[in-house]
Order: structure tokens, then C-alpha cells, then sequence
């Protein structure tokens, strides 16, 4: 290694160094490679000893490892000496390396402890006399070594890369090709400088041919003999051959166009027999090459370009008929290459359309020969399932059809044609390759070309709305088909394709006119969003089937329902009239639920609930929506279409207990509450306004849908869960609660009505509003009756209602009777504050009264409390009015009801 080294840095030196230090260069070089030999060398040398010194620290912890497992002496010993090897005369301390071999190849012997010695076989062991302890040695460090394989570092890999150059294949050669070209380019040096040639260019270009045939004809007899060297002298021989030519012509105008043309041609077709008899991929490489660049190397500028293609047909037939015996990938990817990319060169500067009967015919030939090459490429090969040359396969349509459209221009018919042409092909190919078991990968390959293709006509050939229709089918079958046969590839190119088709719609609206009378539902927008419902849809449903891509199908799923709103929106407020518009968005509701709930038991699908529980509860703000056409009630055509809308959701609920949702009790919320709405704000507006009842009688006119929803959930459960009442107690709780809060709501914004009753005469707790107050109070009442109430935090919540609406009532009496103003103001009159004192006191002693009699403490307290609150009032209120009657007579009658109080119930009750 060192000396072949050292040669080649002698040669470089050499060829280096200037004239005056060839000397030096040629010594300085020999060294250098011969000291990198010898560092080579060396470091190899220290990894062996390393991995041999590794193996022998792994052979002396063994009766380390065997100590402390708990074996015995004897027993670590065989253990330890296991190998067969023979044992040292000598060891070492335990724990210390062992020496290194001293020379190379020297056996190598484990280092045994001297607790591993064998004992005697027989006798008891002799007494031995106390021994100091030994004094403990310094521990000598010891190196770790890996026996893993390590990475080889840059230096390496570059020795690796010139060893194998130089030591593999036919070494000699190698460096005698080597040695050779430096040697004649020094010599052709030598002799330029020296004025030797200058005889004339024809005799000099004639002697290097002949020494270029003369080594081609060695090459071909060493051939058989010594493959390698005679296939390296063909190629270098017409390699010179060829730049022999091309120099004759280009830089010394010894040869024409036209007899270059034809050397190149005879050297190229010479070189194509040459290695295909000789099985030789490279040399026809090579020679192709040259025929390849030899029109681009010998043109003027002024060839004709059937000539130019007609050649390269020539070439590529020979390619076609190289592949059909041989599988050389390497030569059909030079002829794709140099046929499509000097094609496309000369199209960029020299295509006009008038020059398109004589550019078509080539182009799809050579599209045909690079899409059969690759079929001859997979029935070449010998595995089971035939390789597929992608490059070819898929790179010869990306290729040709932009030349296509470079040569149709903006005739899109002709591209759409084009499309379809190419699409077929290749779908011919897939069903014929289909057939053939080893063709699988090609047949998939080509179909799925083919529908790319297929996909492309369609924009081409039709407009964006109607592109959108057809790539949403075309991708829903396509996932289809992917999901049918687990082909990744074909279930992403058709989500690719619903993308495209979602894309192709946005494209279309920028072509649609308003001024175009559109039928209802029957028009191009509703039946593309139809289709992009539908597909969108089948696609979810298809992965669910598949039980693939849970993300993925709830995404399609979203797609889907958004396609499907559109349909329905778009439809609404482009044909129908917008002052009805709430009432068309809860029909399309409807028919969304109704559609959902005939699906979801057949299809199985479950996520249908969706759609179905959403249609539903966005019936509760649509009917809210509607009652903004105050000349118009739900009680009015078309407004009374809502009952119907309402009463045919309610049995659509029924599909979503089996399976159960957990939605059925949101969707069965929202329809009550949505009648509830519906009804209550109807029938306040039928009272209201047409029947011209003020303002105390709307409130309970509002909430008694309301109530009676309540009172039916709470007293005929099974009747208000219809027809879910079997599922209807898991929730009824919440509907209880959502509709108490309602009704508590509207309780206290009651009592802060002024509470009219016309046309009726306004009563004192006999009016339509104080009643329905009255009556909430008493159902309060009723409900913490039948609940335990321990605490009696909810006795002491209702008693602070019943004195809130005793308040408001007494204040609306003075509104209603004195003329006073429903405002904070009337909290400045006398005879509203002294009312609130009388009211209060006789609150206070009614409740004194009833817990003494009932000795009920609680009650006792409660009413003392409120009397104190009426003395502290007189002290801090009233005292200001005590100059006029209505002051005078409060302080009056809380006078006269304390000394009652106090004559019936002058202390606490004792608590039992």
C-alpha cells in the first residue's frame, strides 16, 4: 500500500512542480504518500490491538462476576478458565489490565486471579496462621473499551473511496489509464513547446483517430478474455472517436454538417451493437450520449427541425429496441432525458404554431416510447413483482403534456382532448397490466395516472361549478376504492380531489351573473353543492365503515354539514322573499332533522346526531327570529307553518335512542323550550296586540306555555317526555330546573310591573298579574314541602320573596289607587312609606303570632326581626312624615299591633 502510494504522489509532484523543481516535487510527493501508507497501516494496526486488549479485560472479569454470583472457588475457576487457551505463567493483581501481546499474531492468554487457583483434591485444609491485612494497593486506572463497531471518521472514508478505486476491479488497468493520460498530456506539453506539431490539422486529428480505432480493436479482442480492460478501452476509444468528429467540425472546419452527422450516427449505432453484444450498459450510455448531443454540438443555427426530430425518433427506436432485450434503466433515462429536455430547448426558441402538423406527430411518439419503455423495464426484471422505473412512468406525462400545451395554446378543447387521450393510455395500461401479477405495482401506478389525467380534463373541457361536481364524485370514488383496497396513495389523492372540488365551486361564483333567473333547488349552485354534500358525506361515512382516521371523519363529516348549510342558505336568500326568511331556515331545519333521523338506524352511523340535534335546537331562535313581524303571529299565515315545523321535529327525536346519544336530552330541551317560546311570545302578542290588554296581563300570558311544560314535566312525567319518555327522567331534572329558573326570572320581573289590568278594573291582589305572582308563591311553597328542608334555608328564601312581593304590591296598590308614579320617586311619598310600615308591622305580628301559637321559634324570631325593622324604620324614616296623617296613622297602627303582640305573645316560644 505504501509504495503504490508513493508512486502516485511522485506522479502528482511531478505534474505539480514548475520546471525548475521537478526534482523536488517528485521526491516530496513519493514521501508524502508513502508516510500516508504508513499512517494508514499504523491505524489499523492500533484498532486490532484494541479490540484483542477489549476481548481480554472481558475474559479476566469473569471470576469477578462468578465471585459475586455466590459460586465457589473451584467452580469460578473452571469457569474462568473455560477457553481453551493455554494459562499464563504469571498473573497480575486482581483487578489490574493484563500486558498487552508483545508481538502480533502471538497467542493471547487471560489473566487469572490468584483466587481462581485450583485447591488440593483431598485433606482437610491446614490451619493457617493469622496474616496482616495487606496493604491496599493503588488502584491502576483502567481504559474502557467498546467492542461495538464505531463510525469511520472523514480520513477514513477518503481512504476507503482511493482503496477502492484502486484496489478493486482491474487494478492495473486503472493506474496504467492513469498513468497513461499524464504521461501523454506531459508529453503532448513537451512537444507543443517544442514546436514538433506543427504538421497539419487533418494528419494530427487522422492520428488520433487511428490510435483511438487501434484501441478499440485491442479493447474488442481483450474483451473476452479480460472483460473490464477491453470494455474500458471500447469506451475511451469512441469517446476520442466521437471528440475526434466533433472537433473536425466545430473548431477546425475540417468535416461538414452533414458527413460529421453521419460519423456520429455510424459511432453511436457502432457503440449500441458493441454493447449489447457484449452485454455493456455503459458503453451504450456513452454513445448514446454522443448521438444524443451531436445535432446540438454540429447545428448552424439553420437545420430543419423534422430532420432534427426524425433523427431523434431514430435514436429513440434504438432505445426502445436496447430495452426490449435489456433492462438498462441508465440508457432510457439519457434518452428521456436529452429527448424531452432539447425538445423543449428548441420548442422555447423556434415553436410557432404554424409549425404544429410537423411537431404533433413527434411529440406523441416519443410520449408512446417512454411509456412503453417502462413496461418492457418491469417484464425485464426477475422478481416477483416487476420494478417499476417511476421516473419514466410518471416523469414522461409531467414532461410531454406542458409541451402539449405549449403547442395548443389556449385551445382547451384540445387540451381537455389531450387529457383524455393521455388518461386512456394509461388507463389501457392498468387493465392490461392488471392481468399480470407481476405488473400489480405498474397497473396501480398507471391508474392512478390515468385518473389524475382524467381529473384534469374535466376543468379543461367544462366550467369551474360543473368541474367542482365532477372532481367531487371523482374523489369520493376514489376514496372508495382506496379504502376497499388499503391503497393510501388512492385514498389521499381523492381527499385531494373533494379539496379541488371545493376550490373549483369558490372559482365559480366569480362567473355567476344576479341578473340569471335561477329555479328554486333546480339550478347548477344547488346541484353542485348537492354533490359536494353528498360527497363530503359519503367520504366520512366511508372512513367510519372503514374504522380508519377518527380526526379525519369528523372533519369530512364538518365539510360535509357546511356544504349542506349552504345549500340551504344560499338557496333561501337568493329565491325565496327575506321577510319570512326565519321560517324557510326552520323548514330547511326540519328537513336536515328529518333526513338525519331516516339515516342514522340504516347507515349505522351514530354521528348523524349531530345534524339532527342542531336542526333542533336552532329551532328555538328561529321561532324567536320570526316574532319580529309584529303585523304578523304564529297564529297568522305563513307564520303558522311553525306549528307543523314544531310538531314534526318532536318525533325525529326518537331516532337518537338507538343507539342513545347523549344529545337526545339537549335536542329534547330545546324543542320544549322552543314551544314554550313560540306559544308564550305568541300568544302575549295576540293579547297584546290585537286584543288590547295592558301590561299586567302579558307577563302571565308569556310564561303560562311556559308553566304548563313545568307542571306537566313535574306532575305527568311520561306525557311530557313524549316520545322519549322512557329516556325522559335522566334528564327531567334539568328541565325542571332550566324551567323553574325561567319561571323565577320572570317572578321577579313581574313585581316590578306597574301591574295595569285594563280593561278590567285594577284590583288589590285580585289582578291578572299579582295573582299569577301569588300563584308562583304558593307552587314554591308546594315544592319545598315535598322536599326536606332541614336547614330550613329555603323556608327562610321563600319567606324573603313573600316580603319582597307584600313590598312591591303595597308600593303598586299606591301606584294604582293614589295616582302615584311607578318610579323610585314614589319612594318620597308619605303615604307609600307609611303603607310599607303598616304592611311590614302587620307582616311582623302575623308572623310573631303564628310561631307562638305554633311554637315554632324560627317563625317567632323572624317576625320579631321584621318589627325591629319597622321600629328602626319609624326612627330613621317616618319620623320625617309624622307632621301629616299618613305618618300619624303609621305610627298609629304599629303602635297599636305591638301591644297586641305583646298581650298574646310577649316571648320567644321554647324550641321542641
Amino acid at each position: 500500500m505504501s509504495w503504490i502510494l508513493g508512486l502516485v504522489g511522485a506522479l502528482l509532484g511531478l505534474i505539480i512542480a514548475d520546471a525548475t523543481r521537478e526534482g523536488f516535487g517528485l521526491v516530496a510527493g513519493a514521501l508524502l504518500g508513502a508516510l500516508l501508507g504508513m499512517a494508514w497501516r499504523t491505524r489499523r494496526r492500533i484498532a486490532e490491538l484494541e479490540k484483542r486488549l477489549a476481548r481480554v479485560e472481558v475474559l479476566a472479569r469473569r471470576p469477578a462476576v462468578a465471585a459475586a454470583q455466590g459460586l465457589p472457588d473451584d467452580a469460578a475457576a473452571a469457569h474462568a478458565a473455560a477457553p481453551a487457551a493455554p494459562v499464563a505463567p504469571a498473573a497480575p493483581g486482581f483487578g489490574e489490565a493484563a500486558p498487552a501481546p508483545a508481538m502480533a499474531g502471538a497467542p493471547v492468554t487471560p489473566a487469572v486471579p490468584p483466587l481462581a487457583t485450583a485447591t488440593p483434591a483431598a485433606g482437610p485444609a491446614p490451619a493457617r496462621a493469622p496474616q496482616p491485612p495487606p496493604i491496599p494497593a493503588e488502584p491502576t486506572p483502567r481504559t474502557t473499551w467498546s467492542n461495538e463497531p464505531q463510525e469511520p471518521d472523514v480520513f477514513e472514508k477518503a481512504l476507503g473511496v482511493v482503496k477502492g478505486w484502486l484496489f478493486e476491479g482491474n487494478v492495473p488497468v486503472k493506474l496504467g489509464v492513469l498513468v497513461l493520460l499524464f504521461g501523454v498530456a506531459a508529453a503532448i506539453k513537451y512537444a507543443a513547446d517544442a514546436g514538433w506539431l506543427t504538421m497539419p490539422i487533418e494528419f494530427r486529428l487522422a492520428g488520433i483517430a487511428a490510435a483511438a480505432i487501434a484501441g478499440l480493436v485491442w479493447g474488442l479482442r481483450r474483451a473476452p478474455e479480460q472483460p473490464a480492460f477491453g470494455l474500458s478501452l471500447q469506451g475511451g476509444a469512441i469517446g476520442v472517436l466521437l471528440l475526434v468528429v466533433f472537433a473536425a467540425f466545430r473548431n477546425y472546419e475540417v468535416l461538414g454538417a452533414m458527413p460529421a452527422f453521419a460519423m456520429i450516427v455510424i459511432l453511436v449505432a457502432g457503440a449500441s451493437v458493441l454493447a449489447v453484444k457484449q452485454d455493456a450498459p455503459a458503453l451504450a450510455v456513452l454513445g448514446f450520449i454522443g448521438g444524443y448531443l451531436a445535432p446540438v454540438l454540429l447545428s448552424t443555427g439553420t437545420g430543419d427541425h423534422v430532420a432534427l426530430f426524425g433523427y431523434y425518433a431514430v435514436l429513440n427506436a434504438a432505445v426502445f429496441a436496447i430495452a426490449w432485450h435489456k433492462p438498462w434503466r441508465a440508457l432510457n433515462l439519457v434518452g428521456f432525458l436529452f429527448t424531452f429536455l432539447i425538445g423543449g430547448l428548441w420548442g422555447a426558441k423556434y415553436y410557432t404554431p404554424e409549425k404544429f402538423a410537423t411537431v404533433e406527430p413527434f411529440l406523441v411518439l416519443f410520449f408512446l416510447f417512454y411509456v412503453s419503455i417502462p413496461v418492457l423495464y418491469a417484464l425485464a426484471g426477475r422478481a416477483r413483482n416487476g420494478k417499476v422505473d417511476g421516473t419514466l412512468l410518471f416523469g414522461t406525462p409531467l414532461l410531454a403534456f406542458p409541451m402539449q400545451v405549449g403547442l395548443l395554446g389556449d385551445d382547451r378543447m384540445g387540451l381537455a382532448f389531450s387529457a383524455v387521450f393521455v388518461a386512456g393510455i394509461y388507463a389501457g395500461l392498468a387493465a392490461w397490466a392488471q392481468r399480470n401479477a407481476r405488473l400489480r405495482d405498474l397497473a396501480q401506478s398507471a391508474a392512478g395516472i390515468g385518473v389524475v389525467f382524467a381529473t384534469l380534463a374535466i376543468p379543461l373541457a367544462l366550467t369551474a361549478q360543473w368541474t367542482s361536481a365532477a372532481w367531487a364524485l371523482q374523489g369520493v370514488g376514489m376514496a372508495w376504492l382506496g379504502l376497499r383496497q388499503d391503497r393510501r396513495l388512492v385514498r389521499w389523492m381523492g381527499l385531494l380531489l373533494l379539496v379541488l372540488a371545493a376550490g373549483a365551486w369558490v372559482v365559480s361564483l366569480f362567473d355567476y351573473s344576479p341578473d340569471i333567473q335561477e329555479r328554486f333547488l333546480l339550478n347548477g349552485h344547488a346541484l353542485n353543492l348537492t354533490l359536494l354534500t353528498l360527497a363530503w358525506m359519503a367520504a366520512s361515512w366511508l372512513y367510519h365503515r372503514a374504522g380508519k382516521a377518527v380526526a379525519l371523519q369528523v372533519l369530512l363529516f364538518l365539510g360535509g354539514l357546511f356544504w349542506w348549510s349552504l345549500l340551504g342558505l344560499r338557496e333561501i336568500e337568493v329565491n325565496l322573499s327575506p321577510r319570512f326568511d326565519a321560517l324557510y331556515y326552520g323548514g330547511f331545519a326540519l328537513v336536515t332533522a328529518v333526513l338525519a333521523a331516516l339515516l342514522r338506524g340504516p347507515m349505522a352511523w351514530p354521528r348523524l346526531s349531530w345534524p339532527l340535534a342542531a336542526s333542533v335546537v336552532l329551532m328555538l331562535p328561529l321561532s324567536l327570529a320570526s316574532q319580529d313581524h309584529y303585523d304578523v303571529t304564529l297564529f297568522d299565515a305563513p307564520l303558522a307553518m311553525w306549528w307543523l315545523v314544531l310538531a314534526l321535529a318532536l318525533p325525529t327525536l326518537a331516532a337518537l335512542r338507538e343507539p342513545f346519544s347523549r344529545l337526545l336530552s339537549v335536542a329534547h330541551i330545546a324543542w320544549l323550550m322552543a314551544l314554550a317560546a313560540a306559544a308564550g311570545i305568541t300568544l302575549m302578542r295576540v293579547l297584546g296586540d290585537e286584543g288590547g290588554l295592558a301590561d299586567g296581563w302579558l307577563l302571565p300570558a308569556v310564561m303560562a306555555p311556559l308553566a304548563a311544560l313545568f307542571a306537566l314535566a313535574w306532575t305527568q312525567p311520561r306525557l311530557a317526555g313524549w316520545p322519549v319518555a322512557d329516556a325522559f327522567p335522566r334528564w327531567r331534572t334539568a328541565w325542571l330546573a332550566i324551567a323553574g329558573i325561567g319561571l323565577g326570572l320572570a317572578w321577579v320581573l313581574g313585581n316590578f310591573l306597574p301591574g295595569d289590568s285594563s280593561p278590567l278594573p285594577w284590583l288589590p291582589l285580585l289582578n291578572p298579574l299579582e295573582l299569577s305572582l301569588l300563584l308562583g308563591l304558593v307552587v314554591a311553597a308546594a315544592a319545598l314541602r315535598s322536599h326536606g328542608d332541614q336547614h330550613r334555608l329555603g323556608a327562610l328564601a321563600w319567606a324573603g320573596a313573600a316580603l319582597f312581593l307584600l313590598t312591591l304590591a303595597v308600593l303598586r296598590a299606591c301606584h294604582q289607587l293614589a295616582a302615584l308614579p311607578w318610579s323610585p320617586e314614589i319612594l318620597g311619598e308619605t303615604l307609600a312609606q307609611a303603607s310599607l310600615t303598616v304592611a311590614w308591622c302587620v307582616a311582623g305580628v302575623t308572623a310573631w303570632v303564628l310561631g307562638s301559637r305554633r311554637r315554632d321559634r324560627a317563625l317567632w324570631w323572624l317576625g320579631a326581626a321584621l318589627l325591629g325593622v319597622v321600629l328602626l324604620k319609624l326612627l330613621v324614616v317616618d319620623r320625617q312624615f309624622v307632621g301629616n296623617i299618613a305618618g300619624i296613622v303609621s305610627f298609629l297602627v304599629v303602635g297599636l299591633l305591638l301591644i297586641i303582640v305583646g298581650r298574646i305573645a310577649p316571648t320567644p316560644p321554647r324550641s321542641e
